[in-house]
């Protein structure tokens, strides 16, 4: 588990079968710790070559819509040849969560949005 010094974020990492799973979680959210947490989450990703990737943010979560469409925006360069099964656990604002998966996608993205860890995973574990 790693656990960063500069933002409150607990970012737990696990291999599974056929993919990566992450657990993001801290006591509050702000921008800049979710885009410090997926950064870092990205880098590991590079240095494992990771293709298939579980994401469950389990955060509460008000992030502006400003601030989640600019998140969204580095999503696919961030991940970039990496397919993400993504959970959200807590938004005050339902529409984010299916928000940052249209902008992702619309920038090339390859990940999705998902009710539950089961279904990220069942997705993931269906791709070629």
């Amino acid at each position: 588990m790693w656990i960063s010094k500069e933002h409150q974020y607990r970012l737990h990492v696990e291999d599974r079968a056929g993919y990566l799973y992450a657990l993001i979680q801290a006591d509050e959210d702000s921008f800049e710790l979710s885009l410090a947490a997926v950064t870092e989450l990205a880098a590991i990703c590079r240095v494992r070559k990771t293709v298939r990737l579980l994401v469950e943010h389990d955060i509460p979560s008000n992030l502006s819509a400003y601030e989640v469409y600019t998140i969204a925006t580095q999503l696919p360069l961030l991940f970039q040849g990496v397919e993400v099964g993504f959970v959200v656990h807590h938004s005050s604002i339902p529409e984010n969560p299916k928000f940052l998966e249209d902008v992702a996608r619309n920038r090339g993205g390859k990940g999705r949005l998902f009710a539950s860890a089961r279904d990220a995973e069942e997705w993931l574990r269906s791709r070629p």
